[in-house]
């Protein structure tokens, strides 16, 4: 009996993003969107298109501050546009550094 409990908690803690809120997957995701920029933005040394970095910042930070206001857990149509925003914005970037 005892074996069958400590495999549902190995089996929980290997798939922890299976029982994680989708709202707490995309505030870690925007954690570590945001942090990756500012460690670009800070050894960039692009010039002025470290402004295009930083506005992205910005708006990563927006999308973070307005899911932590939210207490709701959020629908699988609202987590994939929140997704997509994030993808969007990383686009965004990419396209503006490369031309």
């Amino acid at each position: 009996m005892k074996s069958e409990k400590d495999m549902s908690k190995v089996i929980k803690w290997q798939y922890s993003d299976f029982f994680e809120p989708r709202r707490e997957k995309l505030v870690n995701i925007l954690l570590s969107e945001i942090i990756f920029l500012k460690s670009h933005i800070k050894k960039s040394n692009i010039g002025n298109k470290t402004q295009y970095l930083e506005i992205a910042l910005d708006k990563l930070e927006y999308l973070l501050d307005t899911l932590k206001k939210s207490d709701i857990d959020l629908s699988d149509k609202d987590f994939d546009k929140v997704v997509m925003i994030i993808y969007h914005v990383f686009e965004e970037i990419s396209d503006k550094l490369i031309c």
